[in-house]
Parts: C-alpha cells; sequence; structure tokens
C-alpha cells in the first residue's frame, strides 16, 4: 500500500498504533498523522532523511485550526531510505509515546487533549502492516 489513510477508527489511552512500512525512493521525509483530520492533528511525526535544509532530524508537532504548534526535534535517527522501519507510537492521556523500531523512545504532549482520535495519515511511505490494539 502507499500513503494510507485511515478514517472513523478509535484511538484511545492505552491503546497502540503500528505502523511498519519503507520510505518512499527518492522522498526527503515520510509522515505519521494522528488526529481528527488533515486540519487538526494531535501528533504528526516526521523523520527528515533531507527536507528543508535539515537532514538525519525527526520532527514532532501538533496542529489546531490549520494552525502548527512549535516544532520538536530529536536527533536520534535510526531511519534509512530504502528499509524498512517499524513505529509503535502509544497513546497515553496527555502523551503520545512513539518506539522506533532502534529501541529509542521519543515523547510528544498530546497537544489537542483529546481522549479520542479517528485520524491516521501516512504519507510517503509505502505501508506494509498498521496493527491497532
Amino acid at each position: 500500500m502507499s500513503d494510507v489513510e485511515l478514517k472513523n477508527i478509535s484511538f484511545k489511552p492505552g491503546m497502540e498504533l503500528k505502523v511498519t512500512g519503507i520510505p518512499k525512493p527518492d522522498v526527503g521525509r515520510f509522515m505519521i498523522k494522528v488526529g481528527h483530520s488533515r486540519e487538526n492533528i494531535a501528533l504528526h511525526f516526521e523523520p527528515r532523511f533531507n527536507h528543508s535544509g535539515e537532514q538525519h532530524v525527526i520532527v514532532l508537532n501538533s496542529r489546531k485550526d490549520e494552525h502548527w504548534h512549535e516544532e520538536v526535534r530529536d536527533y536520534h535517527f535510526p531511519f534509512r531510505q530504502g528499509q524498512e522501519f517499524e513505529v509503535t507510537i502509544i497513546f497515553a492521556d496527555d502523551k503520545f509515546y512513539i518506539n522506533q523500531h532502534n529501541g529509542h523512545v521519543v515523547q510528544f504532549p498530546n497537544r489537542l487533549g483529546d481522549k479520542q482520535y479517528d485520524y491516521i495519515l501516512i504519507e510517503q511511505a509505502t505501508v506494509s502492516g498498521i496493527d491497532i490494539k
């Protein structure tokens, strides 16, 4: 599967989302987004290989009513173009824990503060597996 958009799902605290895939060839980044829509995103997870002048950094953010908030950067970068990745996002009440395939965990606050999200978007990656439990 190429880019994947899931709507009307139920992602609540205590649940986890596991995404397995391969970044598309010749892209500067790929993204995993969790929220309510493209305009309201609680978690924007974006590993950048080479995008906007940045290399090998993970950018995290949130978006409400089409306005982006302050970006957070993490420099533990286990991703390689053309190689499979696995990312597991655990939703706690007040934050997301993003477990990467090298064992590194990134935390990001639940800035929107909602107790359920129903939209997941994975872009610029060929997705081989999605598991929500």
